[in-house]
C-alpha cells in the first residue's frame, strides 16, 4: 500500500525539492509525519509506505531518489522485535553506500536501544511519544543541512567565541539563551554520541572565591553531581578554566512543563504533573537539599509524564532542626516565591511546597495566582494577598491548594509526604 501527497506551491524549482519516504506500519503515524513534513516545506514530496526493513532491502536502487527515510520501529525489549539481528536490514542500507540519511521513528524503547540503531546506520532516532512538529521539523532540517540550521550553528558559535569558549568535544548546534556572562547551548557530545544542554559561564577578573556567579555555578554541578535518578536531571561533564566554565547536562527533546500550561489541560492530568513534581521533590528533600525555584520552566518532561528537575542554581543544603537562614537575601522567580523566601526569612522544605502551589493554581487554570506590573508588587501579594481561589467548578482542590499555598508555614503540609498523601486522595476522588 502506497500513498503519495505532493504540494507545489510553484515557488521552488521541481528539481530542489525535497523527496522522503515514510515507512510505518501505523497509517496514522504515517499520515502525522506526512502532515508535519508537508506544513513545513509545502513544495515537499511525501511518500508513505506500510514496507519494513526487509521490504526496503529489496528497493535499494530505489530509495536513491529520496533524500531521506523516516522509518517506524518497534523497540520494545518485551515485544519480541529484538529477537534475532532485527537491524540487518539497517546494515545493509547503510553499507550499500547509497542510501540517503534514516532516521528511526521509534513506538517504544530506551537508550540502549538508541544506540543500536546509530550504530547500525541511522542517522538520527526520535521516539514516536516525542513527536511533534516543530522537534521532527528541527531534527529533520539539522539532519539535512538546511541554510537556517546552519546559521544556528555559526551563531552558536559566534556566541561562543564572544564568551571566550572552546567547549573541547562539543559541537555547538544551537544558542538556546545568552546575557552578560551566561549562555546556553544545545550541544552534540562526540564521547557520548548524544545531545546534551551546555550551560557556560564566562570568567570575570574577581577572585574565585568573590565571584558569586561562579559560585552558584560550581554549587549547580556539585549538587547534581550527587543524584542518580530519573527525578534529577543528569550531569555530564564540568570543566573550568581562566575564562570560562561550562556544565553539560542531560537534554530533553520534549522540553518542559511551559509548553503543556501553554497548550492546556484537564484536571486529572494537572494533579498527575504535580505527583511526578512532588516525587522528584522529595528525593531532593531526601537529601537535605531546598530547590528555591521551583516553577514549570524548571520542570523539564521525560517519557511516559515522568519529569526531571533542572536549575539548582539557587538550591541550598538546609538542616530540619535548624531552618536555612540568609537574611535579607531575596533570590528567585517572584511568581512562585513564598512569602517567607520574597521577605529574605528562614526556609525551610515549606517554601518550595508553596512553589508547588502556585504551579498547581498554574495547571488547573491556566493562570498565574499573582500578577503585577513589577517583581516587587508581584512579591507583595504573595506576602499580603488573599488565597487565590479556584473556580466553582474545582472547588474539592482548594483545600489542596489552600494547603500548599498558606501564608504561614506552619499552615502548610508539613512536608512533601504530607503533600503527596493528600493529592492521591484528590486523584481517587
Amino acid at each position: 500500500m502506497v500513498a503519495t501527497a505532493v504540494a507545489d506551491t510553484g515557488r521552488q524549482d521541481v528539481e530542489n525539492r525535497l523527496r522522503v519516504l515514510i515507512t510505518a506500519p501505523d497509517s496514522t503515524v504515517r499520515s502525522t509525519l506526512s502532515r508535519h513534513l508537508i506544513r513545513r516545506w509545502p513544495s515537499a514530496t511525501v511518500t508513505a509506505s506500510n514496507d519494513d526493513g526487509a521490504a526496503l532491502c529489496r528497493k535499494l536502487d530505489a530509495l536513491q531518489g529520496y533524500d531521506l527515510l523516516l522509518v517506524a520501529c518497534n523497540f520494545d525489549a518485551g515485544s519480541g522485535a529484538w529477537d534475532g539481528d532485527t537491524l540487518e536490514w539497517l546494515r545493509r542500507i547503510r553499507d550499500s553506500g547509497l542510501h540517503p540519511p534514516v532516521m528511526i521513528i521509534a513506538d517504544s524503547g530506551s537508550e540502549y536501544a538508541a544506540v543500536r540503531a546509530l550504530r547500525a546506520g541511522a542517522s538520527d532516532y526520535l521516539p514516536l511519544n516525542l513527536l511533534s512538529a516543530e522537534i521532527l521539523t528541527s531534527r529533520v532540517a539539522e539532519l539535512l543541512g538546511e541554510p537556517e540550521a546552519g546559521e544556528r550553528r555559526r551563531t552558536a558559535r559566534r556566541t561562543a567565541a564572544h564568551m571566550g569558549l572552546s567547549p573541547y568535544g562539543y559541537e555547538l548546534l544551537r544558542c538556546l539563551d545568552y546575557g552578560d556572562r551566561r549562555a546556553v547551548f544545545l550541544a552534540h557530545s562526540r564521547e557520548l554520541d548524544r545531545r546534551v544542554v551546555l550551560k557556560a559561564l564566562a570568567r570575570n577578573d574577581s577572585p574565585l572565591t568573590a565571584d558569586d556567579e561562579y559560585q552558584r555555578f560550581a554549587r549547580e554541578y556539585e549538587l547534581i553531581s550527587c543524584f542518580d535518578h530519573p527525578g534529577v536531571a543528569a550531569i555530564h561533564d564540568f570543566r573550568s578554566s581562566r575564562r570560562y566554565c561550562y556544565i553539560a547536562m542531560e537534554y530533553f527533546p520534549r522540553g518542559d512543563l511551559r509548553a503543556r500550561v501553554r497548550e492546556g489541560m484537564g484536571t486529572g492530568e494537572a494533579l498527575q504533573w504535580i505527583r511526578a513534581i512532588l516525587d522528584s521533590l522529595g528525593l531532593v528533600h531526601q537529601s537535605g537539599m531546598l530547590h528555591r525555584d521551583l516553577k514549570p520552566s524548571n520542570v523539564m518532561i521525560r517519557d511516559r509524564g515522568q519529569v526531571a528537575l533542572i536549575d539548582f542554581g539557587l538550591a541550598r543544603a538546609f538542616d530540619a532542626s535548624r531552618p536555612l537562614t540568609v537574611v535579607g537575601e531575596i533570590r528567585g522567580t517572584p511568581y512562585y516565591m513564598s512569602p517567607e523566601q520574597a521577605e529574605g526569612g528562614d526556609l525551610d522544605e515549606r517554601s518550595d511546597l508553596y512553589s508547588i502551589g502556585v504551579i498547581l493554581h498554574e495547571l488547573l487554570t491556566g493562570r498565574k495566582p499573582y500578577t503585577g506590573r513589577s517583581p516587587m508588587e508581584i512579591i507583595q501579594q504573595h506576602v499580603e494577598a488573599p488565597l487565590p481561589q479556584l473556580p466553582a467548578a474545582l472547588a474539592n482542590l482548594q483545600p489542596l491548594l489552600d494547603a500548599l499555598m498558606a501564608k504561614a508555614p506552619d499552615d502548610r503540609f508539613s512536608d512533601v509526604g504530607a503533600a503527596r498523601r493528600a493529592l492521591v486522595e484528590a486523584l481517587g476522588a
